[in-house]
């Protein structure tokens, strides 16, 4: 309460340019479910205050929150305002999903919530957000120098992951075992790659990777292919990041 204080005192000194119109967090950096629900309970009391206090500008009001890995809990705590907020929920990375961490929070919502378990029978997300990128050397039977490094895909929340490898002469993209595949290292520009010793790979093929946690990746692209089911470029999107 001391912390709404201070805000409001401040806003009142800009009240010919700013409106307070409700309240916004982000939980993503907190990573257990009963401090996230102790942060939104309090945010939804302050709001609470905002409100029986008459000091928003706007009715009714906003609530904004969610990242991509705590939704189900955010919609939850925010739906106790029923009709007296906006709720608006900031959960982008279902556009592209991932093989990582939000994998990791679609799981845990399948296992203990209902309506996300009735939306999913049909429509469960997939990763959907892939890199390209060439091998560029072979300096071990089990070792490979890959063109793809910090500057290129997030390495935060796990190192990209291998699925498929492509050679110029094939008609499309073969599967393979990304736990047999795995980026031990990456710089700003290559990344090391460990491998069985009986590999095919040879300079100049195409290894594609899923990536963990897609907003870092997004980060570092102006521009987007997207590709239809025969990997053919049908769209360029501006990722506006």
């Amino acid at each position: 309460e001391e912390d709404e204080t201070i805000i409001l005192n401040t806003l009142t000194q800009y009240k010919d340019s700013l409106a307070l119109v409700g309240v916004e967090l982000f939980e993503g950096v907190l990573h257990e479910e009963e401090p996230i629900r102790v942060m939104l309970q309090r945010t939804v009391a302050s709001l609470q205050r905002l409100i029986n206090s008459n000091q928003l500008a706007r009715s009714p009001p906003i609530l904004s929150g969610a990242g991509s890995a705590w939704y189900d809990i955010v919609a939850e705590e925010f739906s106790k305002m029923g009709t007296t907020a906006d709720i608006i929920l900031r959960s982008g990375c279902y556009i592209t999903h991932d093989r990582g961490v939000y994998q990791l929070a679609q799981k845990r919502m399948l296992q203990q919530n209902a309506i996300v378990q009735e939306i999913s029978k049909d429509n469960t997300l997939r990763p959907a957000l892939q890199i390209w990128a060439y091998v560029q050397s072979i300096p071990e039977t089990n070792r490979v120098i890959i063109g793809l490094g910090k500057r290129d895909a997030a390495f935060d929340a796990g190192f990209p992951l291998p699925i498929l490898h492509y050679r110029s002469e094939w008609s499309k993209p073969i599967e393979i075992d990304h736990n047999n595949y795995k980026i031990i290292l990456m710089m700003d520009q290559h990344a090391i790659m460990t491998c069985p010793s009986d590999h095919n790979l040879i300079v100049g093929d195409i290894l594609v990777f899923d990536i963990s946690h897609p907003c870092l990746t997004f980060d570092k692209w102006k521009k987007i292919l997207l590709i239809n089911n025969n990997y053919s470029v049908i769209d360029v999107l501006d990722t506006y990041f």
